[in-house]
């Protein structure tokens, strides 16, 4: 029996051409080997919104003032450009959520009326000087405050407020003047020395 070799060899070239080459692995029968384009003009699918992480587990309970009335006085030897704290939203706000206090700049808290004064940094993220003045000009005490940690969205109202450290007048004042920290080892102001403010003007704007 004569056997076509050549056809023999030529079968099985065909019934092995749909194979895969080696190394790879087919696609499932029902799945297409790849995605099929998108139609010309097609909008483009929207990406689900991902919320932004918190960046941090902390409370403030304060937006930075803005706008405050501003008036340039001279004092410890220069010249500042103070920001006016007249009411008591200003006063209660402070420097509450300032990320600096630059130099040669100031907050002046003026009172109604004298009385024993305690202030404290809550919301603050920065160190400053508070120097406490009094109905008469002189100055009553000076603190140096720290920042301190923030409230933590676990922790409530009181406990934060409960860990504040108060900085006193000592007696009884009715001005403070907030500056930028390292200025009372600077400048060396003592107890009881006068600060000539034209300090009646500013009585006059106080509420």
């Amino acid at each position: 029996m004569v056997v076509n070799w050549i056809a023999i060899a030529m079968s099985a070239l065909l019934l092995g051409a749909g194979d895969p080459p080696a190394g790879t692995t087919p696609p499932a029968k029902d799945t297409p080997a790849t995605k099929p384009a998108a139609p010309a003009g097609a909008p483009p699918k929207e990406k689900k919104a991902v919320p932004p992480l918190p960046k941090s587990d902390t409370v403030l309970h304060c937006k930075p003032q803005t706008g405050l009335p501003r008036a340039k006085f001279t004092f410890f030897g220069q010249e500042w450009d103070c920001e006016l704290c007249l009411d008591d939203a200003s006063r209660s706000t402070g420097m509450g959520a300032r990320e600096e206090f630059p130099a040669g700049t100031a907050m002046i808290f003026v009172h109604p009326r004298s009385s024993l004064l305690s202030f404290w940094m809550k919301d603050c993220l920065v160190d400053m000087d508070m120097v406490f003045v009094d109905s008469e000009g002189k100055i009553s005490a000076m603190h140096e405050a720290k920042k301190q940690t923030l409230r933590a969205k676990s922790q409530t109202l009181e406990g934060y407020e409960g860990g504040l450290v108060r900085y006193s007048s000592n007696r009884r004042a009715k001005y403070v003047i907030e500056v930028p920290a390292g200025t009372i080892a600077r400048v060396k102001p003592t107890l009881g020395q006068k600060i000539d403010i034209d300090w009646a003007s500013l009585d006059a704007r106080a509420k």
